[in-house]
């Protein structure tokens, strides 16, 4: 061939790899654009679902505090408790009953942080008064007109306090139909702490708690970018995403204008068994930031591969094919180092080959190789297991995930996860590992603090059933060793008078009688409840024993046929165990008694290789599928937590229509 005609060839050889160049180019920028798009979807998405899983924890957490308020309203609301509390209403009370009603409120505002308790009559005026309440008489007859007629606590809603002019809160429990009874709640105590929590880092993410108003939202807790207090600031409806006569109780996605006048992204939940909603929101300029950034850095890349595409046809035309390879490995090189991902690569005969920048500048090296020296910067204690777990892998050819401590460039260890996939030339070859490295310190920290958390919470639980079988123990004794012996005493006394009184006095002898049945019907009351109590049988009987002669007892009261089945022998089982079980039979069968609307029971209780199993069934209303768990009272929540402090599980099946089975297997030790 003629120097001309290889000229020309390689003029059309030239023209045809840059053409290449230019549509591959193309395709390149199409990609790039595609995944710009995908990545603004889903960092989008990213947000949103944050901004939906705070919103759907701090909802949780607001009704479990509603929860847990009421359910001291409902400790409060014993008989004792009422006909003190109505005694001191009516003038005629004990000083040893003052003291009574005020010892156990200073308890109660000690151990749940109340900011003071009342007793006050219907026109608001105080006959007892704890701590530092809020005694303002108007504000106090409101609230008992509120409560009047009803049987449970309540919880009011916030109201500006009018003396201290601070957002207030009232647990209020009625005492019949002469006032009620106040135990005063500071929001900044109780309910603030669980709007201001906010996992992750976030300059501008805000928890609001509103209440709707007319046609108003009425802000409740404070403002993160407003001096407006809590209670008095308040917006049109409109401004929040929806008309203000739409409903609330669908989690509602929101774009608009925030109170101070920045546009955010928004999630609405209404707070379930309260007139709140919850609003948790960030500043859209926040959470654009992530999509601007990627779209600068989508935009140098799309320059970049424009110039590597031009430094290309240069090559092809100018014949420079190692310029051009060495571009590309620089262009690659840069784009690893930009990363803010902790980057590493080794071949089949060097552990590590490369490391990129944010990788060098964490380990404290200038080095872009580290060799055999990278286990230098692992924790002694876990240096020999990571070497060895990446020559296992790297010998074997597979990808793997490990995590040990490395330390940093101040001398700190940080937990980290190592991730390495193997990588193959387009032949197939075996080229070596890359890999990432990620700080879960943080990640750890929190688990190990979640954990340390549940672990307190067992352990005062455990304490809280323990100290209430103590005082189940005794009252118990109390009831045993006094009203009883004082009932003994009045019905032998009854009996002395009937002898006094002549026979021709029959009207009297009658009432005599009377007397003295209702005399032997309040004993025998004193009993079974002191035997509730404080199962004495179960202590020197036995479990079968004190269960066989419950259910009788408890059948014959409420008119519940129980069918009872033991398997097995129960002598020697560990006491905490036997009464674990049997305050679980006193449970089930309350709820049994209470729920079901059948008048059928059945209770299973078995001893076999080494777990005791007791089982509760009916054949009543039932429940839907997980009610059980989502609506748990304490009753059920106590069968699970007795369970768990002796080592054992319960479960709780139910069903609409086919009843109710509650099943608790323990060890016997």
């Amino acid at each position: 061939m003629s120097g001309h005609g290889w000229a020309a060839g390689a003029r059309n050889d030239g023209r045809i790899l840059i053409a290449l160049l230019a549509v591959c180019s193309l395709a390149t920028e199409g990609v790039v654009w595609w995944y710009y798009k995908r990545q603004l979807t889903a960092m989008e998405a990213q947000i949103i679902q944050e901004l939906r899983s705070v919103s759907e924890n701090e909802t949780k957490q607001i009704v479990n505090w509603r929860k847990e308020r009421l359910g001291d309203g409902h400790v409060l609301l014993s008989p004792r408790t009422m006909e003190i509390a109505g005694k001191i209403l009516a003038g005629n009370a004990a000083a040893q009953d003052s003291a009574y009603l005020q010892e156990m409120l200073r308890r109660y505002e000690d151990a749940f942080l109340y900011s003071g308790a009342v007793l006050c009559d219907r026109e608001g005026r105080t006959s007892l008064a704890v701590g530092h309440p809020a005694t303002d008489a108007g504000r106090l007859r409101g609230l008992v007109h509120e409560a009047a007629g009803a049987k449970d606590s309540r919880l009011s809603d916030l109201r500006l306090d009018p003396q201290s002019g601070r957002p207030l809160m009232a647990l209020v429990l009625p005492v019949e139909q002469k006032g009620a009874l106040i135990l005063d709640i500071d929001p900044q105590s109780f309910l603030y702490p669980y709007l201001r929590a906010w996992s992750g880092h976030s300059r501008s993410a805000e928890s609001l708690l509103m209440r709707r108003d007319g046609v108003y939202a009425e802000y409740l807790n404070d403002l993160r970018r407003s001096s407006q207090p809590p209670l008095q600031f308040r917006r049109d409806m409109t401004h929040l995403g929806f008309p203000a006569d739409s409903a609330l109780e669908i989690p509602r996605l929101h774009r608009g204008i925030d109170y101070h006048g920045a546009p955010v992204i928004a999630i609405l939940r209404h707070v379930p068994d309260s007139p709140w909603f919850l609003t948790v929101k960030i500043d859209a300029a926040e959470a654009d930031e992530p999509e601007h950034r990627l779209g600068w850095e989508m935009a140098a890349i799309t320059g970049l591969i424009a110039l590597v595409t031009l430094s290309g046809a240069a090559v092809v035309w100018r014949g420079r094919n190692a310029r051009l390879q060495k571009e590309k490995s620089a262009w690659y090189y840069a784009a690893v180092n930009d990363t803010p991902a902790y980057i590493w690569m080794a071949d089949p005969t060097l552990e590590n080959s490369f490391i990129n920048d944010p990788l060098a500048k964490f380990l404290g090296t200038s080095r872009k190789q580290l060799r055999q020296s990278w286990t230098d910067a692992v924790h002694p204690e876990d240096a020999g297991r990571a070497r060895a777990t990446f020559r296992e892998n790297m010998a074997r050819q597979t990808a793997y995930t490990h995590e040990y401590r490395m330390r940093r460039y101040d001398g700190e260890y940080r937990v980290v996860v190592s991730k390495g996939v193997p990588r193959y030339s387009p032949e197939g070859v075996f080229l070596g590992f890359a890999g990432s490295i990620l700080d879960v310190t943080g990640r750890r920290l929190a688990e190990r603090r979640l954990r340390e958390a549940n672990e307190h919470l067992q352990k005062l639980s455990s304490r809280l059933i323990g100290a209430q079988e103590q005082e189940r123990k005794r009252v118990a004794r109390e009831l045993h060793d006094d009203l009883s012996q004082q009932t003994a005493a009045l019905s032998l006394a009854t009996g002395a008078l009937k002898r006094s009184i002549p026979e021709d006095c029959g009207d009297a002898r009658g009432q005599a009688d009377a007397i003295h049945a209702k005399l032997v019907h309040l004993a025998e009351c004193i009993r079974r409840i002191s035997h509730e109590l404080h199962p004495v049988v179960l202590q020197y009987s036995g479990l079968a024993t004190a269960l066989r002669s419950y259910c009788q007892e408890f059948g014959e009261l409420n008119k519940l046929e129980i069918a009872l089945e033991i398997e097995g022998t129960f002598e020697g089982v560990a006491p905490d165990a036997a009464l674990c079980l049997f305050r679980v039979a006193q449970e089930a069968l309350r709820n049994v008694a209470r729920h079901s609307q059948v008048s059928q029971a059945s209770v299973k209780l078995r001893r076999s290789g080494g777990i005791l199993k007791l089982e509760i069934s009916d054949s009543g209303i039932g429940m839907e599928p997980g009610a059980a768990a989502a609506k748990a009272g304490l009753g059920l929540l106590n069968i699970r937590e007795r369970a768990r402090l002796v080592g054992g599980k319960a479960e709780i099946r139910s069903a609409p229509g086919k009843g109710t089975t509650v099943t608790v297997e323990v060890p016997e030790a």
